[in-house]
């Protein structure tokens, strides 16, 4: 394992093993600054390097130079609920190789519309049964923070696929 990859893995580790509820961060901030019309940039004061760049396509009156504050609200689903998988993967020392997320989220495009369905599917490259694939997937999920927090008010679908198949499947949402 390079120096890189150690690093990150122990730190992974720690963090699972020494959870202080003083250390954890419980407060996000983000500052959107307008540059021009429709286009936006956005940052946390905490990670200034991360700059994200929004915007709407030509077609909706942006100059496409950023994508779409809904195309940013799906990456964060699927990235925050990805870093999870990693993460418990790499604690748990998991033989998987995660490739990336594909999210898809059904809205209703009105005034007052929302999200009514948002589905996740994680890839990853490996060999685990399917019991342990479950437990990655139930554990992710609780970790996610966007996960939880929609799923109060969304239909959340989250599929594991491993080498190209589906192996466990997870519908959760709102309880009348």
């Amino acid at each position: 394992m390079d120096d890189r990859r150690l690093i990150i893995v122990e730190g992974i580790r720690r963090r699972e093993e020494h959870r202080d509820p003083g250390t954890m961060r419980g407060l996000d901030h983000i500052e959107v600054t307008v540059l021009e019309g429709l286009s936006y940039e956005a940052a946390s004061p905490r990670e200034p390097d991360g700059r994200m760049r929004i915007g709407e396509p030509v077609e909706r009156g942006g100059d496409g130079s950023g994508a779409s504050p809904l195309s940013h609200f799906l990456t964060g689903v699927g990235s925050c609920l990805l870093n999870q998988f990693v993460r418990c993967s790499i604690a748990q020392d998991l033989p998987l190789r995660f490739l990336g997320a594909s999210v898809r989220g059904e809205f209703r495009r009105e005034s007052g519309g929302r999200f009514v369905r948002i589905e996740c599917e994680i890839r990853a490259d490996g060999s685990i049964d399917q019991d342990a694939a479950d437990a990655l997937m139930t554990r992710a999920e609780r970790l996610c923070y966007v996960h939880q927090t929609l799923v109060s008010a969304v239909e959340m679908t989250t599929r594991f696929a491993l080498g190209g198949r589906e192996l466990v499947r997870h519908v959760d949402g709102p309880h009348p």
